[in-house]
């Protein structure tokens, strides 16, 4: 007749035996009192996430009025059990956000219940697991039972003859981790729309955890968000985010008490892989909250210990300044003039509350930054305050892969310093692989150079990150027009109007690309589409040979102020009617102000008929960008 099975764990060198409640060490009896052994025992079970302080207290000391004191010399107890270290944790891990987790090697074996044979030794394992999913939870009733068992056995002294000799367990290959994940907005079901900021955060703050982890593709903000109020099914999510995982919750909010409620679907059938639990806490919770989930998400997947994560609350220990910070980081993903002067104003209001906040920096960074691509405050005025604050986030916190782009950025503008542009964005990725600005940017820095493989690699990439992000495509149509490659330029133009038919400035980039190919008909066809005042029709017309017939537009256009905001745009405008001296003027006017998008003239076929002119390689030469011809 077979043997009931008992279930240990072996913890490296160590074995322990929840039955006997034993603790042994390459056969030997490790000492372990009675209560460690129960919060040993209770962060294993748990492994998939942080115990906290409470929770322990409450559990093994029956609500009695204790101090921390005495848990911590409790797991003091363990550590030194294992001869383990607070400071270099190797088994039992102290978390910042006050409680404790099992870290360290585990595989689970089972023993036939049986007596041991003459020389002291039980039988060889059955079988062993050597990486698990979480382990199925005792209820709470039963720890009572085994705090019991374990003080009979202790005083007993049954286990003192327990000895067991280390065999060789037989292996089961682990599950395969999972490599990608998408983690949608979390519902708001505070009934107020004002908390979007908040669910919006959460979510954003989540993917930004997330992207930090090389061995785990995060799909970024701009594809996820896309689902955002809509009943989509995961299977469909998966396939169209092309993902393995999604993270799926929502978020409810009482007066001062939060709620968030996530769970793991495995995005191939649709079922629930993990669900975190749903306990109410404070707002002031949310550091412990955020880091709860990330933790044994990361568990879940098998790709990086939790403990290497970093934790949200290592920017601030304050809420009020995380809560603006994130109305911040709301308004600045709508990316109007006036929704970008409304971030600024919080992250503004964060820093006042907490001065040397990294992450407010790092957003007001990114928001100046934009207003000065943008053109939205005068050239030249928001590019300072943007490299003020990216420094200000770097010395507070140097693993901002934000503010390591937001400087290859601004650093250079003014000397257009291609190669030190591209090491800050290199510096970017290796803080954050996942980061599709930075890779974006870097990609731009190789397109302009006239490096179009290297560049179409890096969009590829970030197309991963981003599938259904209509911008990646319009980097993969502007980057095959530089290249001339007219046909793949209109195939991602065709996609883009696809996915977005209401967006008629697509029709700009399809016109040029068929006037590249030399397709006129296509070409003015494409036209119709855009307003009678669009100065795409000014290139196409310049294509086709006919520019003196849109010499006034232009001359009318280089009156305007919006001409002098954007001179290299003016410029090319100038060389498409095919008046030089002008062009050439307007050129010198960009590189006076270092004006951002003068660095595309190596690339820009509106200048393909300069390239014999001594005024454009001297241009290039002082730009740093000499022209190979």
């Amino acid at each position: 007749m077979a043997l009931p099975l008992n279930k240990h764990y072996r913890l490296d060198e160590f074995l322990l035996e929840p039955e006997t409640c034993r603790l042994t060490r390459a056969g030997r009896p490790v000492h372990l009192a009675n209560k460690p052994f129960q919060v040993l025992l209770y962060l294993l079970e748990r492994r998939d996430r942080l115990i906290g302080h409470d929770e322990l207290l409450d559990q093994f000391w029956d609500g009695h009025d204790v101090y921390d004191d005495t848990l911590r010399k409790a797991v003091g107890a363990i550590r030194k059990a294992f001869d383990d270290s607070a400071e270099q944790p190797r088994f039992i891990e102290t978390r910042r956000a006050g409680g404790y987790r099992y870290i360290g090697p585990l595989a689970e074996e089972f023993l036939p219940d049986a007596p041991p044979v003459a020389n002291g030794n039980r039988p060889a394992p059955v079988t062993a697991v050597l990486t698990l999913p979480a382990p199925r939870r005792l209820p709470q009733r039963a720890w009572p039972i085994v705090a019991l068992a374990c003080a009979v056995l202790a005083l007993a002294g049954l286990a003192a003859f327990v000895i067991r000799s280390r065999t060789h367990s037989l292996a089961v290959a682990p599950p395969p981790p999972a490599t990608s994940v998408a983690v949608l907005p979390l519902k708001n079901l505070t009934g107020d729309a004002a908390n979007d900021y908040l669910s919006d955060g959460i979510t954003e703050s989540l993917i930004n955890q997330l992207s930090q982890i090389k061995e785990l593709r995060v799909i970024s903000r701009g594809s996820t968000f896309q689902f955002k109020g809509k009943d989509v099914d995961a299977r469909e999510i998966g396939q169209k985010l092309n993902v393995e995982t999604i993270l799926e919750g929502s978020l409810k909010k009482s007066g001062d008490k939060l709620r968030v409620e996530a769970r793991l679907v495995n995005a191939k059938d649709g079922s629930i892989l993990w669900a975190s639990d749903s306990q109410q806490r404070k707002l002031a919770d949310i550091f412990v909250i955020q880091d709860g989930i990330v933790c044994q998400l990361v568990t879940e997947l098998k790709v990086k210990l939790c403990g290497e994560v970093a934790p949200s609350e290592r920017y601030t220990k304050n809420v009020k300044a995380y809560q603006l910070y994130l109305q911040g980081l709301y308004y600045r993903n709508q990316i109007t003039n006036e929704n970008l002067q409304k971030a600024v104003g919080f992250y503004e209001e964060a820093l006042r509350v907490e001065p040397d906040y990294a992450l407010a920096h790092d957003g007001l960074a990114a928001v100046y930054l934009v207003m000065e691509f943008n053109s939205a405050v005068p050239s030249g005025t928001a590019a300072p305050k943007a490299e003020f604050h990216a420094k200000k986030a770097l010395e507070a916190d140097d693993s901002l892969a934000g503010s390591y782009a937001v400087l290859g950025a601004v650093k250079t503008m003014k000397n257009y310093d291609l190669q030190t542009r591209e090491n800050y964005y290199k510096q970017a990725l290796l803080k954050n692989p996942n980061h599709r600005t930075a890779r974006l940017w870097l990609a731009n820095n190789y397109t302009v150079q006239g490096k179009f493989e290297e560049a179409e690699r890096e969009i590829l990439r970030v197309q991963e990150l981003d599938p259904l992000s209509v911008g990646v495509r319009l980097h993969l149509t502007e980057l095959y027009y530089y290249w001339r490659k007219p046909d793949k330029s209109i195939a991602q133009a065709e996609l883009m109007l696809a996915a977005q038919p209401e967006n008629k400035g697509t029709y700009s980039f399809l016109a040029k690309a068929y006037a590249q190919k030399g397709n006129f008909d296509k070409a003015f066809a494409a036209l119709e589409n855009l307003p009678p005042e669009d100065l795409t029709r000014v290139s196409v017309l310049g294509f086709a040979g006919r520019g003196n017939e849109a010499r006034k537009i232009v001359e009318d256009f280089a009156k305007s102020d919006e001409a002098s905001k954007t001179s290299y745009w003016t410029a090319s405008l100038f060389a498409a009617v095919g008046d030089k001296e002008s062009a050439f003027a307007w050129l010198e006017k960009a590189y006076a102000l270092r004006q951002a998008d003068l660095v595309s003239l190596k690339i820009d076929p509106a200048f393909d008929s300069f390239r014999d002119d001594p005024r454009y390689a001297d241009l290039l030469r002082r730009m740093g960008l000499p022209d190979s011809g």
